[in-house]
């Protein structure tokens, strides 16, 4: 992840396969067509991270008129946080009380 969160930059995305075995190959269209890709900075486009991982194409096709998509097992904990901290900042002692 880069500065922006959430983000990864376009050239990082594409260079992971250099140090694991993931290859990203997707092009900036596609990517622009799922709403993964950021281009607020023109010279740094990036990657969105949620807005890839859970694009209908990491889904499994199990019949043409829908698709198994794997919820993300975050969100549940994610939203019992926010509910119960109400607030965006928390320390680690109230989040871990809550965990």
């Amino acid at each position: 992840e880069g500065r922006r969160p959430g983000r990864v930059r376009l050239s990082t995305f594409y260079n992971t396969s250099r140090y694991s075995h993931w290859r990203f190959t997707e092009k900036p269209e596609y990517l622009r067509a799922l709403g993964a890709l950021d281009e607020t900075d023109p010279n740094q486009p990036a990657v969105i991270i949620p807005n890839y991982v859970m694009a209908r194409g990491n889904c499994l096709n199990a019949f043409h008129l829908y698709a198994i998509c794997c919820r993300n097992a975050c969100e549940d904990m994610m939203g019992k946080l926010e509910q119960k901290l109400g607030s965006p900042v928390a320390s680690p002692e109230e989040i871990a009380a809550i965990v």
